[in-house]
């Protein structure tokens, strides 16, 4: 029976702590915007309660937004006290506590983004505040262990500059009670434990070794840091910058294929790996925002710049991999991953609005530019030493010193990228009051720039080592290689895949207030899209949506959502993808009974339609429209 852990504390530490605010926070999302950890999501900003005085001095009931959802409460905010001579006041306080964890303290669910450990906890927040100048300060840390803290400094001077300063730490625990079988756990390299043999044990000798091990938790921390400025140039101008790095460590299950085994008894295996990560991402961020009595402007500029502390990571295998046409296979004793390769994003941006006379209108034109670049040294293809492969023949069996090396690649760095260039518009207008009338209009382009080609020059072999050469040893002709000669009837990929992308919308529609609880809403919108290398090159969607908003009861509020969908388009062809496979090349010979479909039967297009063209040569005919109703 599971037992949910307790954590016992001293009455310095305050039990309304854990009231309505406790609930588990994920370290992803918010993490520049949000202070908090797990016992404290709030980041002491609910520590006193919620303002009896509301949101309002007009009156204390909460407030809704105009689609009915509830605003948070205001947190109450302490007296300030006098703190000396120059006109400075204070607040704050401080917690001390002892947190005690018992009970079924391995369990993942529970221990998922807190790993708590027994310790001594600390947390405060002190303010200071000058009403002379407009000057402030603002300190706010909590610190549970060093997996669990944060610390975040506030201060500036209103209507001048705002500086921000913190620092974060927190778990994300992925298991409780790993029992591993490899030593370097958190490395890049892992080692079998002593009484295992790389490719030479047995399922009993990896059970028992398995059992022996004590349980280990594996989790991912992750570490941010950051400092922020907002500066006022003048009462029109703003000028902002931020700058953070991120790095996350530990290790995660992760599965670590070496081929199949269940169909063929004691041969292979199929592994999960304590996958180490150390990988870091540094963001930054500026720009300049104009407000006017007519126009207002923003122009921006957003960077990231992602790195991984390894290109990869190795493991050794404990089981043997063996023909299953009884030939005889050299033995393979590890397998290998690369790691995500390190990449860069740059966007600038630039936003425009001017205010209306006519309508109490608005119009915002934004456009963006962005590039997104991989350009990272590459790995050979495997890492094995002596051969590789079944000695049926030839084709079955190859040297690793024609993979292992760099020499073996079409080119040594990964030179890809994504540019995506947007476009939107909007106007807003209000004819009437309780009416508004809103349009858009948006164009997205997104392009993939460099291609790839998995050949081998020592070789003269296109595709790529299956499985780091275990496939190829267990069953013939799957080693992943395609040549004119012995091999010329192995389908493989030998290219990437671009996915361009270009999207084209029109938006038009009114929203009615008849009462103030009450309102009613109308949109059309008309969405053009347009894809290279997809079973469905080009949709064209028509949709009507109507809405209703009821805020009669302030303890309930109802959405009703009708929906019309006409969708129309190119044919469906089931196999855009085959010029990135070896059966587009010169001198390829299609095996007997012919391939299959990339994806469901070929009874649309006879046998060969389409061979080595692009998608949209393929599917040039419109479907008949295929119009949905769907209520919400």
């Amino acid at each position: 029976m599971w037992k949910r852990p307790h954590a016992c504390r001293w009455p310095l530490l305050p039990l309304a702590l854990l009231a309505a605010l406790a609930r588990a926070q994920d370290s992803g999302a918010g993490i520049d915007l949000q202070f908090g950890n797990w016992l404290d999501p709030s980041g002491r900003v609910g520590w006193r309660g919620c303002d009896p005085d509301g949101t309002s001095w007009l009156t204390a009931t909460p407030k809704r937004t105009p689609t009915g959802f509830l605003y948070g409460c205001n947190p109450q905010v302490p007296a300030l006290k006098p703190a000396g001579d120059g006109g400075w006041q204070w607040s704050g306080d401080v917690a001390l506590g002892y947190l005690h964890v018992s009970g079924d303290t391995a369990n993942t669910n529970w221990r998922r983004f807190r790993n708590p450990d027994d310790g001594l906890l600390l947390q405060a927040d002190f303010s200071l505040r000058r009403a002379s100048d407009g000057r402030y300060a603002d300190l706010r840390l909590s610190r549970l262990d060093q997996d669990n803290q944060y610390y975040r400094a506030l201060f500036g001077q209103a209507g001048r500059y705002r500086v921000q300063a913190f620092m974060r730490s927190s778990p994300n625990v992925l298991s409780g009670n790993a029992r591993s079988i490899w030593d370097g756990v958190g490395s890049n390299r892992l080692t079998l434990k002593p009484g295992l043999a790389a490719a030479g044990s047995s399922p009993a000798q990896v059970a028992a070794v398995s059992a022996a091990q004590p349980p280990i938790t594996l989790a991912v921390v992750r570490d941010k840091q950051g400092v922020s400025i907002n500066y006022l140039l003048n009462p029109r101008w703003t000028t902002y910058a931020s700058l953070t790095h991120e790095q996350r460590k530990g290790a995660r299950p992760f599965g670590g294929p070496f081929f199949f085994n269940y169909p063929f008894a004691n041969n292979g295996g199929i592994y999960e790996i304590p996958r180490p990560i150390d990988d870091s991402t540094l963001n930054f961020s500026g720009g300049f925002r104009f407000v006017g009595n007519l126009w207002r402007s923003e122009f921006s500029y957003t960077g990231s710049l992602f790195r991984h502390a390894q290109r990869s990571f190795s493991y050794a295998v404990p089981f043997a991999v063996g023909s299953v046409a009884g030939a005889n296979s050299p033995p393979l004793y590890q397998g290998s991953f690369a790691y995500e390769p390190d990449n860069d994003y740059h966007r600038l941006g630039a936003s425009v609005s001017r205010r209306l006379p006519a309508w109490k209108g608005d119009f915002t034109l934004a456009a963006s530019l962005s590039t997104m670049r991989q350009n990272d040294r590459l790995l050979p293809p495997m890492d094995c030493q002596g051969q590789f492969g079944q000695d049926l023949a030839p084709p079955f069996l190859a040297n690793c010193a024609d993979w292992n090396t760099t020499a073996a690649l079409s080119r040594d760095r990964a030179d890809m990228a994504i540019n995506n260039q947007k476009l939107d518009a909007r106007l807003v207008l209000q004819p009437l009051d309780g009416l508004t009338w809103r349009s858009t209009a948006r164009y997205l382009r997104e392009d993939y720039a460099g291609t790839y080609w998995s050949y081998n020059p020592l070789t003269d072999q296109w595709g790529y080592i299956a499985e780091n050469g275990a496939q190829g040893s267990v069953v013939p002709g799957e080693m992943g290689l395609w040549d004119p000669g012995a091999n010329r009837s192995v389908l493989t990929r030998i290219r990437n895949l671009p996915l361009d992308k270009e999207t084209r919308e029109l938006s038009t529609g009114l929203d009615w207030r008849p009462s103030p609880r009450n309102t009613l809403g109308a949109t059309y919108t008309f969405t053009w899209i347009e894809r290279a290398h997809r079973e469905v090159a080009t949709t064209r969607d028509n949709m009507l949506r109507l809405s209703w908003n009821n805020r009669t009861a302030d303890w309930l509020t109802l959405r009703a959502n009708y929906s019309w969908l006409d969708r129309g388009g190119s044919r469906y062809y089931y196999d855009p993808y085959e010029f990135t496979f070896s059966s587009s090349l010169p001198g390829f010979v299609e095996p007997t009974g012919g391939l299959p479909p990339h994806t469901v039967a070929a009874s649309s297009n006879p046998p060969g339609a389409c061979r080595r063209t692009r998608s949209r040569r393929c599917a040039n005919t419109t479907s008949p429209r295929v119009p949905s109703t769907s209520w919400t």
